[in-house]
């Protein structure tokens, strides 16, 4: 056994996040729960880089670590600057919002995640999570 990855540049374009899923899908273990999860996660992370980042493209790195059981997902887009996605101040009105529940969706389904500035050029949010 070893690791397995794939990066992708893609167009910064809604179909972003389904040619992402097929990478992630070519590298992750069939039928784990944990691929399920991670592509949950990479369609929303992937989701906010097209909505919310700058340029024409974004980069999609995702990898199977076999030894750790851990499926990584990170993007990269131009914006250096993370939005708040973070719903625990807002008031209860505030929080039925459709939109902005990626920060809360990373909390809460990932292993660990965060974010990786590469100055003013942009930044990587990457997750982790058990393929188990």
């Amino acid at each position: 056994m070893h690791a397995s990855s794939d990066i992708a540049i893609l167009s910064r374009h809604p179909r972003a996040a389904a040619e992402a899923r097929t990478a992630l899908h070519d590298i992750a273990p069939t039928g784990s729960s944990g691929a399920d999860t991670a592509a949950l996660l990479l369609t929303e992370v992937v989701s906010n880089a097209v909505r919310h980042g700058k340029g024409a493209a974004i980069e999609v790195a995702v990898g199977f670590d076999p030894f750790t059981d851990v499926i990584t997902g990170a993007v990269f887009d131009r914006e250096p600057g993370l939005g708040d996605g973070d719903r625990a101040g807002l008031a209860d009105e505030d929080q039925d919002m459709e939109s902005g529940r990626g920060l809360d969706l990373l909390d809460a389904a990932s292993q660990s995640w965060g974010v990786a500035t590469a100055g003013d050029r942009g930044k990587w949010v990457w997750f982790q999570v058990p393929a188990a």
